[in-house]
């Protein structure tokens, strides 16, 4: 090992230092979720990024905030900080197994004498001499490595990169941590230094702090409330339940995630002496849900040290490691809930967009929102389905408001019945001014060439654009969307023009960009054509429906429409979008091997099987929701349901027999799917509440669907996955 001297490595670290101005940081998104990974692998501390501000959170609960210019300043030091290092190897190698070795340490650093026998044994270590003259120089001369703490402590790089650096204050010791953590990678340094963009902008408010309260137990029900208040059931669906007693009293208790007995469901109104056995109040009194004649109760088992389930830690990990925006701090006896305004974090989080749709006035499931947005990220062209009025162009202008910067980012175009050709879309080359090229009004074309621009360039960052047709099947998609359908599996350009004139903005051609997405929304009645399944097989599709809870919320809510709320107030979250969208994933499909081919035999039948394309995208979909936090038998069912049931239509002949089948693949007993399911649902004695309420049903949302469409085709004779 060839040791360099550290007196000039540190020397010319600091002159490159001192070129440094200082400028604000906007970390990328690469280097954002490098070091993420590369932190918690070394010490298990996570971190949350902000526009100009870092927070780290210690595994031991520690809380160190600083300014993105500390990663910046930490860079300078790299180079020192690897040599140093491989001094730090010498001294560990050279001094094992000396029991007094901090106190020869010490004498060497007062005398900067280091005794004859020591000296031996450098040399025996470092046969290069200059190497055993610059590793006696490091032991005895902490000038000339600007040292100051000695070497057999685990901080001993601290001391001299706050002197290099000239920055004081004991928090400001993490710029040394952050070098020695960079140290380890070159490909952060190379994403850090190549990568960042640099900003004179003040930083904006970091916290807002959103619940403080001296009460474990009401400090944890405010925190499942305020993420999971308005939904539930979609909670309680995903725990896992058992039978239990209370006193003398038989009730059921749900486990989810880590956390043991988090509610408890009876089959009539509790009380607080019911709740309580033990002379320890089990449950709050007051009941969460009441649905189905079943009352769910909160549970108050909230005083558990670290290792207990039901404890501040294992809150604190699930709603940060889930809601990356937001921290569960305890200060003394004070527990707090702190949202960060300005995040910019590495991770998307759709929970934001959801909390802010209700703000504004929007009734949308949590669900609903999570499956738009990982089709999105799946594939740009999605397609949202169903009854007329149910929000599906609101969702998609909302998010399109909420995520974008500025209004040039999205496009709202009504689709006309007369379009039958491209020109609506692209434009033409104007036969009268052969020089001139005529765009379409309603943006569509320029609201490409902002996208592309924009992708290519490399000094901002690569932003989210939207195409929003409304009621997109007034006329043939097929017709006048035809060079899009095509771009998107090929990648080639489409063709716009030969004009020779230098001067004209619009391209001779143009590849959909990546960071164009583009959403249709589909009314079906006498006036709308059906999608063909070369158009079906290229989208995520999403049915739109409304409950009756949905209705009731609705009719309940006093928020006014506001739509005006939503504008940018998730750009900063952008950069974490696009991420998700641009990431390249293994389709990874073995885990639902079996179901898949199940699914394509049976399809196969009637003319509806899917292709390699579809397969793939299935895994892409199901990578996507897991990133955004659905699990288990919910990530092939909105598979299912939006890559595979779209195709599936025909008369009741066809369908009769088939559906059945289908429908079989989505519950775990199917010995009794005719007589259990499909006949009673289509006599309306089985709802769709207790299809989602039963355990035997695997797959809830397709089978509902299946359901449906049966249905449909008994008592209409024709049935398809597109519903009025």
């Amino acid at each position: 090992m060839n040791l360099t001297n550290l007196n000039e490595i540190a020397i010319k670290a600091k002159e490159a230092f001192n070129e440094y101005h200082k400028e604000e940081i906007l970390l990328s998104s690469e280097f954002k979720s490098e070091f993420s990974d590369l932190l918690k692998s070394n010490s298990n501390d996570l971190i949350r990024y902000s526009t100009y501000t870092s927070v780290i959170e210690t595994s031991t609960g520690l809380t160190i905030t600083f300014p993105n210019q500390w990663f910046y300043i930490a860079s300078y030091f790299v180079p020192f900080v690897r040599e140093l290092r491989k001094y730090k190897e010498g001294y560990n190698d050279i001094f094992q197994g000396i029991t007094e070795s901090k106190e020869i340490i010490r004498q060497i650093k007062e005398t900067k004498v280091i005794p004859s026998n020591m000296v031996d044994k450098i040399n025996n270590h470092y046969t290069n001499e200059l190497d055993s003259l610059n590793f006696q120089k490091f032991l005895s001369d902490y000038d000339w490595w600007f040292g100051s703490k000695t070497i057999d402590r685990s901080d001993y790089y601290v001391s001299p990169i706050l002197n290099l650096a000239k920055v004081v204050n004991v928090s400001q010791s993490y710029i040394a941590d952050l070098a020695y953590l960079l140290s380890e990678s070159d490909n952060l340094i190379s994403a850090l230094k190549n990568s960042t963009v640099k900003s004179d902008f003040s930083p904006k408010i970091l916290d807002e702090l959103i619940k403080e309260d001296n009460s474990i137990r009401d400090f944890a029900l405010f925190v499942f409330k305020y993420f999971y208040g308005a939904n539930w059931k979609e909670l309680i669906d995903k725990c896992e339940k058992k039978s239990s007693k209370i006193n003398t009293k038989d009730f059921q208790s749900y486990d989810f995630e880590v956390f043991k007995r988090l509610f408890g469901s009876f089959d009539e109104l509790q009380n607080k002496n019911s709740l309580t056995s033990a002379n320890t109040q089990r449950y709050f009194e007051e009941p969460i849900l009441i649905l189905d004649s079943q009352y769910y109760y909160f549970t108050t088992q909230w005083n558990g040290g670290d290792e207990y389930d039901l404890s501040f830690k294992n809150l604190k990990n699930y709603f940060e490691e889930h809601f990356p925006s937001f921290q569960l701090i305890k200060v003394g006896k004070k527990y707090s809930l702190i949202k960060n305004i300005d995040y910019t974090g590495g991770k998307f989080d759709y929970n934001f967009f959801f909390k802010d749709t209700k703000e504004a006035g929007l009734i949308f499931s949590s669900q609903l929102i999570q499956r738009f947005i990982a089709s999105l990220c799946t594939k740009p062209f999605v397609i949202c389905s169903g009854l007329s009025g149910s929000g599906k162009t609101k969702l998609a202008q909302a998010f399109a408001q909420w995520i974008t910067s500025d209004e040039s980012q999205f496009v709202i175009v009504p689709v006309g019945a007369d379009w039958t050709n491209r020109e609506p879309l692209l434009g033409y080359p104007n036969a009268l001014k052969k020089e001139e090229y005529v765009s379409p009004e309603n943006g569509v074309l320029d609201l490409m060439i902002r996208a592309k621009e924009n992708i290519e360039s490399t000094e901002e960052p690569t932003k989210p654009y939207f195409l929003i047709l409304d009621e997109m099947n007034l006329s043939h998609v097929e017709r006048y969307f035809a060079d899009f359908l095509s771009t998107m599996e090929s990648g080639d350009k489409i063709p716009l023009h030969k004009i020779e004139n230098d001067s004209l903005i619009v391209p001779p051609s143009i590849k959909l960009p990546k960071n164009l997405f583009i959403v249709g929304t589909v009314n079906i009645d006498e006036t709308t054509y059906m999608f063909s399944p070369k158009v079906l097989d290229r989208a995520n599709t999403i049915e739109f429906r409304l409950t009756e809870k949905d209705l009731a919320d609705f009719i309940a809510s006093d928020i006014k429409l506001d739509m005006e709320l939503l504008k940018a107030q998730g750009a900063n979250m952008s950069d974490g979008f696009m991420a998700m969208a641009l990431q390249e994933t293994d389709k990874n499909l073995k885990p639902s091997e079996a179901d898949l081919k199940l699914f394509f035999s049976e399809l196969k039948k009637s003319g509806a099987e899917f292709g390699y394309r579809t397969a793939s995208e299935i895994g892409r979909l199901m990578y996507m929701l897991k990133e955004l936090g659905e699990s288990g038998d919910n990530l092939l069912d909105i598979a299912i349901m939006q890559k595979l049931l779209p195709k599936l239509h025909g008369s009741r002949n066809k369908l009769t027999k088939v559906l059945p089948i289908l429908g079989g693949f989505c519950l775990t007993d199917n010995s009794k799917i005719k007589e259990d399911y499909l006949d009673k649902f289509l006599s309306n004695s089985l709802t769709e509440v207790e299809l989602k309420a039963d355990s035997n049903v695997k797959y809830k949302i397709s089978f509902e669907k299946i359901c449906r469409m049966y249905k449909n085709a008994v008592e209409n004779g024709f049935a398809s996955y597109a519903e009025a």
